[in-house]
């Protein structure tokens, strides 16, 4: 990334990973790309109230270090998740995964190894899109390495300046330099590679998943839509509880019409498998 005048990204203590120690039930929440933990912080706080330990996990690469992204493999983020898995395992008796977006496909990914009391989907991500893009992406991803995704952004769309504000701190999105830098801004398409790779290993290993699962989707969702994920768990071998909630992409967001309703289906969740356990 480049653009001297432009603040440091992800710059807060609510894009860190968090730990909230509470009950002998835990739950680990993984964001998703490009988010940090900041996403899942209202999610935790509902888990939290509800007696429940919660780590937000801080994926590899992302957030502050989102400068080394191209460095990172999806490896290195299942690694991570792996890791943190295991240290909940060793002083919680139930684990509970809950992933969002690209964190919903590393969640599916991580369950079948790790096999956690519970695994919450929101919105769950396993492929890019549908038509010439996925045909076309060995093409782009050959002779296009690096690209400028804000080089055509209208900076006064609602969608765009909320998730510029939430990667810049204290932004001035009216500036026309800061607009300049913006869409100056270089990243490389490795990420949205591995991100793929991510996708299509989730799939393929949807097949096989045999714990209790719970599905949330938005049917207003263009980033991941309904018809995917109901794709993706028509791979499950065993019925998913699934729930539809009228809502985009932004299920984690209290500001979504549908929170309540994702709020309240995701503690009747978790008490069935605390109390199964």
């Amino acid at each position: 990334m480049s653009g001297t005048i432009l603040p440091k990204p992800f710059d807060g203590n609510e894009h860190r990973s968090f730990l909230w120690r509470e009950g002998d039930h835990a739950a680990l929440l993984v964001h998703g790309f490009p988010g940090t933990p900041a996403e899942m912080l209202p999610l935790g706080m509902v888990l939290r109230e509800a007696g429940w330990t919660v780590h937000g996990l801080m994926l590899p690469g992302l957030g502050a270090d989102i400068e080394n992204l191209g460095k990172r493999t999806f490896r290195d983020w299942l690694e991570a998740l792996t890791q943190a898995v295991e240290k909940l395992c060793q002083e919680h008796s139930v684990i509970l995964l809950v992933g969002y977006s690209m964190g919903g496909a590393l969640a599916l990914h991580a369950a079948l190894d790790q096999r956690p009391a519970g695994l919450v989907l929101l919105a769950p991500f396993w492929r890019l899109a549908e038509g010439w893009p996925v045909l076309l992406w060995p093409v782009v991803r050959l002779f296009f390495r690096r690209v400028k995704p804000l080089k055509h952004a209208d900076f006064s769309a609602i969608d765009v300046r909320h998730g510029l504000q939430r990667m810049f701190k204290n932004i001035d999105l009216e500036n026309p330099q800061t607009q300049l830098a913006l869409r100056q801004l270089t990243v490389s398409l490795s990420p949205v590679e591995q991100i793929r790779r991510l996708g299509l290993s989730a799939f393929e290993r949807a097949a096989k998943i045999d714990v209790p699962t719970l599905v949330i989707q938005g049917s207003q969702d263009r980033v991941v839509p309904p018809a995917y994920t109901a794709h993706l768990i028509n791979r499950f071998p065993s019925p998913a509880q699934y729930q539809d909630v009228n809502a985009a992409h932004d299920l984690v967001d209290p500001e979504s019409g549908a929170w309540t309703e994702v709020r309240s289906r995701l503690l009747r969740f978790a008490e069935s498998i605390r109390d199964a356990s």
